[in-house]
């Protein structure tokens, strides 16, 4: 398609306008300027933490980056340097599926412009592994065109997967996307034969990194982070409801709870199904279209993909990093690979009219999580200072009040979680913007945001020992924290808009409810 430097010189026209796409997708999160809930751990501790969570190239990098084994804050570097890498990654993909820049600029960026993405750029830190993890996975079907060596073709490919699982674990969902995608481009260009010989054979490299992966993980031996959520299980009935909860999650971005720009999307997505069986069918009949179907049915499943086999799978935004992928693949269908506003005007409008909808995702979201992080900052504040007053300056214990009556008003919203229902203060505009948006509601700002680490970022005195809501621990026993709360049983308070703080001997208790009103 391209002389070398010809092809180097479109990579680089293709690199800036990914770059410029990302760049706008990302702009609310680097103007928002907020910390995200594993970024007060780092900024507080130090620990850069990776190996806990089993991305041990994920350590090394940041060793590398910081220049020691503590974690600093970098940010904006880490989260500009990310989208470069993903934008180098995805021109050279478009350039391996041949794609035109209209194409590429109207389909490939959907696989890092989805609101579940918007979570892993949030990151400080973890932006960087995260983008570099996704970007090994397209590098792995870019290097299928190089003309290297076979021996060196497995070697490099199996170790960009493998890196890609040391960087973070579900960008193998991705893989499989793509994966789909590369079949189904060779289907529509070839036969059904060479289409299930190519996919079987890139699904041949998956078992060697993963069992070196896994024996990297035991190879712990601890009851680590990782160790945990690493474990398989063979239940069946527990792999079909994890399927069912990780599926009902990533369709919230199509509309499956509601929201009107998600509801929109869910109709193109069907509109660009329909489609995309319609092509197949035109082009080879029952035997295309019954294969395309097999492929879409898979694509689905790799939403969820290994996670429905953990025993303990994590169910976040972040997780759902092939929702990009995903919507590309239809997009990549609908528009064509040489997709012209002259040919198709209607296509073209409808493509970016859908690319807008995660601008407008990105813009809300940046407003919501700033908005939020701001009151939990200013909270957080208040809660040092009155701590330092009623205390004295002498040791306390701290707990904050969990489990209590739901109070909804327009300062509070009511976040259910498995450990009972937490009121949090939420100001208007978040609130009013994650009632409209269900595919950015994230519930990680509202439960347990105002946790030990957020409390030392403002200075939190040395004597205090911070607890959690669910902890039980015999230096502040749950019971006691209840016979507070509920018999209104204190030496001393402090109430202010949010909250009410009360003292007991040694023990502190914030109360969100207002119960104890003197």
């Amino acid at each position: 398609m391209y002389s070398m430097p010809k092809k180097h010189s479109e990579a680089s026209i293709r690199c800036i306008l990914f770059l410029a796409i990302l760049g706008l997708f990302l702009y609310p999160i680097l103007h928002g300027n907020f910390y995200y809930p594993d970024d007060y751990y780092r900024s507080a501790t130090g620990d850069i933490s990776c190996t806990q969570t089993g991305r041990f190239l994920a350590q090394l990098i940041f060793i590398i980056l910081n220049e020691s084994n503590i974690s600093y804050d970098l940010s904006p570097t880490l989260q500009i340097l990310a989208i470069i890498i993903l934008s180098f990654s995805l021109s050279f993909l478009s350039l391996k599926w041949r794609l035109n820049r209209t194409s590429s600029a109207l389909s490939l960026s959907f696989i890092v412009c989805t609101p579940f993405f918007l979570q892993n750029l949030s990151y400080h830190s973890d932006s960087l592994n995260m983008s570099i993890a996704l970007s090994c996975i397209m590098w792995f079907f870019i290097f299928d065109n190089k003309p290297i060596p076979p021996y060196k073709k497995i070697f490099f490919r199996s170790i960009l997967i493998l890196s890609a699982l040391n960087l973070y674990q579900p960008t193998l969902n991705a893989f499989f996307i793509f994966l789909i995608t590369e079949s189904l481009f060779i289907l529509h260009d070839k036969t059904t034969k060479d289409s299930i010989q190519s996919f079987i054979m890139n699904a041949l490299y998956l078992p060697i990194p993963l069992i070196v992966y896994k024996c990297e993980v035991i190879f712990r031996k601890d009851e680590s982070y990782a160790s945990l959520h690493a474990q398989f299980t063979h239940n069946l009935f527990i792999i079909l409801n994890n399927i069912r909860k990780l599926l009902k999650y990533a369709f919230l971005e199509f509309g499956i709870h509601g929201g009107g720009l998600e509801i929109l999307l869910g109709c193109f997505l069907f509109i660009a199904l329909i489609n995309l069986l319609y092509i197949f069918y035109k082009k080879g009949k029952f035997p295309y279209l019954a294969l395309t179907l097999c492929y879409i049915s898979l694509a689905i499943c790799s939403l969820a993909g290994f996670l429905a086999l953990l025993r303990y799978p994590v169910f976040d935004m972040r997780v759902f990093i092939a929702n990009g992928a995903f919507l590309s693949l239809f997009m990549l269908f609908f528009i064509g690979k040489e997709a012209s506003f002259h040919k198709n005007p209607v296509k073209i409008i409808l493509a970016s009219w859908v690319l807008l909808i995660q601008m407008t995702f990105s813009t809300q979201w940046g407003s919501a999580i700033a908005a939020q992080t701001e009151l939990n900052e200013a909270i957080a504040s208040n809660i040092v200072n009155d701590t330092y007053i009623l205390s004295k300056q002498h040791p306390v214990f701290i707990r904050i009040e969990a489990q209590h009556k739901t109070v909804n008003n327009i300062t509070t919203i009511a976040a259910q979680t498995d450990d009972g229902i937490l009121d949090i203060p939420v100001p208007f505009i978040t609130k009013k913007i994650w009632h409209a948006r269900r595919a950015i509601f994230d519930h990680n700002v509202i439960y347990d945001p105002l946790g030990e680490f957020i409390l030392k970022k403002h200075d939190l005195q040395d004597n205090a020992t911070y607890f959690r809501s669910i902890d039980e621990s015999p230096q502040f026993p749950f019971a006691l924290a209840q016979s507070i709360y509920e018999h209104c049983s204190y030496e001393a308070m402090r109430s202010n808009r949010y909250y009410n703080i009360y003292k007991k001997g040694s023990y502190i208790l914030v109360d969100f409810s207002h119960k104890c009103n003197e």
